[in-house]
């Protein structure tokens, strides 16, 4: 379960009318329900398996530029509305553990991920990670975003060139100024951190 809320700003108000086009955007073989965004501010998704798609979370936040998120991610399991295809007619222990850790971010002006399984220690090793990823993608520029963004999608630089509308070497240039590799990294180390907790751990509610 992903729920994240807006950092407001003086421009969120004209920007959150284009918000739901901008969500449909994001897909992925693992989401269970399309990211929506209700409450005014707040916007959620469900994923499946404990912890298999931490690049949904990145995915978000380029969608949702300039807007700035706080992101929980709560891994448990969904009681009652499963099957729906709203993730507002869903309830359990995900979503509760979901909105643990969004309000353990605080309400600061720095776009943070917070993460909460019911494991301390799980939680710990998962946390540290993305405070890493979160501290490097703050400093990226929208060129670089775009960059990353595109070259994931599109799996060479000369196609996320084309898209991008300029030459492959500057796309190159921006992900390795944006630490890409190592943003990735993380991003890997966190699936297979989730997959073994999801082999020793079974989720409980």
């Amino acid at each position: 379960m992903i729920t994240a809320d807006i950092i407001r700003s003086r421009e969120a108000r004209d920007l959150l009318a284009a918000l739901p086009d901008k969500l449909a955007a994001v897909a992925h073989p693992l989401l269970a329900t399309a990211f929506s965004v209700s409450r005014g501010d707040e916007i959620q998704a469900v994923c499946r398996g404990p912890f298999q798609a931490p690049e949904l979370v990145r995915q978000l936040r380029f969608v949702c530029l300039p807007l700035r998120l706080r992101v929980g991610v709560g891994i448990g399991e969904i009681e009652a509305g499963q099957g729906s295809a709203s993730s507002w007619d869903m309830n359990g222990s995900a979503f509760t553990r979901a909105r643990e850790a969004l309000e353990s971010l605080g309400k600061g002006t720095t776009p943070r991920t917070a993460v909460r399984s019911g494991d301390p220690l799980f939680d710990e090793a998962a946390n540290a990670l993305w405070a890493l990823m979160d501290a490097i993608q703050q400093r990226w520029t929208p060129g670089q975003w775009a960059a990353v963004h595109h070259y994931e999608r599109l799996g060479t630089y000369e196609a996320a060139g084309k898209a991008l509308g300029v030459a492959l070497q500057n796309v190159q240039k921006r992900c390795k100024a944006a630490s890409w590799p190592a943003v990735k990294q993380a991003e890997q180390a966190l699936r297979r951190l989730g997959e073994q907790w999801g082999r020793n751990s079974p989720l409980h509610g």
